[in-house]
């Protein structure tokens, strides 16, 4: 009588289970776009003219500046020296 009981009550859950299940809605075709980025802040030792300022903080950008474009002249002329050297005969 107990498994009586059992299989009766499996049974009605087996006949309720699909109408407890929500059906899935279709995906849609194309995925929303993605938010566009934030511009480009200017940041660093590219913003504003060089030479002429007359802040602390505007002088140590222009020393930055000239620093950075005495290195590239330096290895430049590096690289011409080292091309010369090891060049193919």
């Amino acid at each position: 009588m107990g498994r009586m009981r059992t299989a009766a009550a499996l049974v009605a859950c087996l006949a309720l289970a699909p109408a407890a299940c929500k059906p899935m809605s279709p995906r849609p075709a194309n995925p929303p776009p993605p938010p566009p980025e934030p511009p480009a802040a200017k940041t660093g030792i590219e913003a504003g003219p060089v030479g002429n300022s007359s802040s602390a903080l505007g002088k140590a950008r222009d020393a930055a500046v000239r620093t950075r474009d005495a290195m590239q002249k330096y290895q430049d002329d590096v690289a011409k020296q080292a091309d010369e050297v090891f060049k193919n005969p």
